[in-house]
């Protein structure tokens, strides 16, 4: 990460700060992920403010999340407890666990973050924890979607790297041995609404109660994606 990421007290999402739509699109990498690692060893690669780290733990058997922001742990360890949850600290590079810890690692809207010369050896140190058989899922913007035909884009000051679904999979399948790509979209309810807004027509009751069941993740359309999401298999 950056320095000034790596001297910040805290950072990352904190929900209730944030509209409920924006936190839905965020939220929906962790719905896809739960259930697939029910009962599982999980390991989360910065995890913020703590809000995914204990929504996986929901299902699985323990989840470790680790961030390099100081501030991060005490403040997830008092908002979002739980007997089968542990928040670490560490210096992003070197992950404090022996080889084949976890059954499963992912990390949500954390990659763009990492400074691009990091970003191999910062994966394969992610893929060194994870169990023969385990995966690491990876959630990120799609910059295809950011970019706007006809108008200047400038990525957000404190990313580092921003993906399109290709540069996504290439990197990645440098480091895992099976690379599956798959885009959060609008579910077609929430494209109705969407629409509506652009014709000026009120929606704001939509936008103030959405949640993950107004996004979709699919392997169909992943070029035109909000976000992506990448299964990486060891």
């Amino acid at each position: 990460m950056t320095q000034a990421q790596a001297d910040a007290y805290v950072c990352g999402v904190v929900p209730e700060d944030h509209d409920p739509l924006f936190v839905a699109q965020h939220m929906a990498a962790y719905a896809f992920v739960r259930p697939q690692v029910a009962g599982q060893q999980v390991l989360e690669v910065g995890f913020g403010s703590g809000y995914g780290t204990v929504y996986l733990a929901e299902a699985a058997a323990r989840v470790v999340g680790v961030d390099i922001a100081p501030g991060n742990i005490p403040r997830a360890q008092v908002k979002y407890p739980r007997p089968n949850v542990e928040y670490r600290q560490f210096d992003g590079m070197h992950l404090p666990f022996p080889d084949g810890a976890f059954d499963a690692a992912c990390t949500c809207q954390v990659i763009e973050h990492i400074p691009e010369p990091q970003l191999v050896a910062w994966l394969t140190e992610i893929r060194r924890v994870l169990a023969p058989g385990g995966r690491l899922f990876v959630s990120t913007l799609n910059l295809a979607h950011n970019r706007k035909p006809g108008r200047p884009y400038e990525k957000l000051p404190y990313h580092e790297k921003e993906f399109t679904a290709p540069e996504l999979e290439q990197l990645l399948a440098q480091v895992f041995s099976r690379v599956t790509m798959y885009g959060v979209h609008p579910t077609l309810r929430h494209r109705c609404y969407r629409r509506l807004k652009r014709w000026g027509i009120k929606v704001a009751r939509f936008y103030a109660h959405a949640t993950t069941a107004d996004f979709v993740v699919t392997r169909r359309q992943v070029l035109r994606s909000m976000d992506l999401l990448a299964v990486c298999a060891v």
